[in-house]
């Protein structure tokens, strides 16, 4: 199983982090990384990124924000959106239209690949290089047996007393199949966004049916597993084509909310737009890495260990 995995971002915090992605995500020679970067410090940051990541990387690409290819595209899609200047002008001084250009850019290097080697990635991962993930991801829930799912659906129902047909156990079970220990968190939401194919596996009485239900889901559904919105997702290749393209139709994929242009909600968007399910959790401090940032919440030990979160971001 080849898993394709899009790493972009600013280098600020990678040489805190870098060995956590090594441990946690590239997992094995199956997993490539295709690396769209910004660095003040390039050839210093390009034999950093080479020397660590080794045989897994597969494309590395250093991203000018003044590049004029890019101001071309950002000022086209900024024109063309209904917001007032001051909103285009934090579009264009921040990182939520740059983070979708370097995914497309990155994207377009998986392409090359796959059509010079003739073969397709099975699946697709996007992270941050300032993100450190505490636990080793589990990719393999793509691949699980019929068993394996109605083992892990019972767990679920056992630990939180449920009832197994029930979107509680649903919900639980996508949401945590990438680390199963998320099952017990105390302190997490939920922000999913479901299509009638998701909940048609609630009318099923029969629990046998409805573990095969939810197994035949499980591995050719149409969805997308997110940690906080958009700061990681991972889903089937064949579903990432039209999210890439976010990075160069960012503020067409109009929500019905007051912050519609925003990052996450134009990723939201075109997940919807694409028929996909997303399912999405964030615990208390995952969110509060994003602008509260405390070193010491995140570098206990013992936190360390536990389900309180999964990932959090870097910020110094």
């Amino acid at each position: 199983m080849k898993i394709a995995i899009i790493y972009t971002g600013e280098t600020r915090t990678i040489e805190k982090t870098i060995d956590y992605f090594k441990s946690n995500v590239l997992l094995n020679e199956n997993c490539h990384v295709f690396a769209v970067l910004q660095s003040n410090n390039v050839d210093f940051h390009d034999n950093y990124v080479k020397t660590h990541l080794g045989d897994n990387l597969k494309s590395l690409s250093w991203f000018d924000k003044n590049n004029q290819l890019w101001c071309d595209i950002r000022e086209h899609l900024l024109y063309n959106m209904d917001i007032s200047e001051d909103w285009k002008n934090y579009l264009r001084n921040s990182g939520s239209m740059i983070e979708y250009y370097q995914m497309y850019l990155a994207f377009k290097e998986i392409e090359k690949i796959e059509h010079l080697y003739n073969y397709k990635y099975e699946y697709m991962m996007r992270i941050r290089c300032d993100v450190i993930l505490t636990h080793p991801i589990y990719f393999d829930w793509y691949s699980s047996s019929i068993n394996d799912t109605k083992e892990f659906l019972y767990k679920i129902v056992t630990i939180k007393n449920l009832t197994l047909i029930s979107y509680d156990v649903l919900n639980i079970f996508f949401n945590t199949i990438y680390h199963q220990n998320r099952i017990n968190c105390k302190n997490i939401t939920y922000d999913n966004h479901l299509s009638k194919n998701f909940y048609n596996l609630l009318i099923i009485k029969d629990e046998d049916e409805f573990v095969k239900a939810v197994h035949d889901f499980l591995l050719n559904g149409k969805y997308i597993l997110t940690l906080r919105k958009n700061q990681i997702y991972m889903t089937k290749r064949s579903n990432f084509t039209n999210i890439a393209n976010l990075g160069i139709t960012y503020g067409s994929h109009i929500m019905k909310n007051d912050y519609w242009f925003n990052a996450e909600s134009q990723f939201a968007q075109i997940c919807v737009e694409n028929d996909l399910d997303v399912f999405d959790s964030t615990t208390t401090l995952e969110g509060k890495s994003l602008y509260e940032y405390n070193e010491l919440n995140y570098f206990n030990p013992e936190l360390l260990k536990t389900s309180e979160f999964l990932f959090f971001i870097r910020r110094v």
